[in-house]
């Protein structure tokens, strides 16, 4: 996200960062990645190497090679391959889970990017930060409730 919150424009990242792209891919190798189905979509097919989950409101929607659910506690009907979940995306799955995360891992883009979504207001819940790595365009940030 950048410091104005911005995540997305269009359905897509307003940003082309490899170095994020490529950390994002590290981080969540071998893990659970639970987002909507507004942020599967931008994906086009499952992310290889990740257990897709997919929180949709739709009750005929599927996908090949996809967990589906559609309230959040189903996610504990699920065998899931770790259990350490990253929620990546949208920002209303995002707002859904807040108040339930422990930790939040954040790229924090440090160009504006105009966008038409945000990230939700979180101070609230992460008042604080820890940066973990810089990588010249944005820096890994680690937030913890306190």
């Amino acid at each position: 996200m950048t410091s104005e919150k911005v995540i997305g424009k269009d359905g897509n990242l307003p940003w082309k960062i490899s170095e994020d792209l490529k950390f994002f891919k590290k981080t969540t190798d071998g893990h659970p990645v639970l987002m909507g189905r507004k942020t599967f979509d931008s994906l086009k097919k499952p992310l290889p190497g990740r257990q897709n989950i997919v929180l949709t409101k739709d009750p005929s929607w599927s996908c090949e090679g996809v967990d589906v659910i559609h309230e959040l506690h189903e996610v504990m009907n699920l065998r899931l391959m770790d259990p350490k979940i990253f929620v990546i995306g949208g920002a209303q799955i995002y707002e859904l889970l807040l108040p339930h995360l422990d930790s939040m891992t954040v790229s924090w883009v440090f160009d504006t990017h105009k966008g038409d979504t945000h990230f939700p207001e979180f101070d609230h819940y992460f008042p604080k930060y820890k940066v973990i790595e810089s990588m010249g365009e944005f820096e890994v940030r680690i937030y913890r409730k306190s």
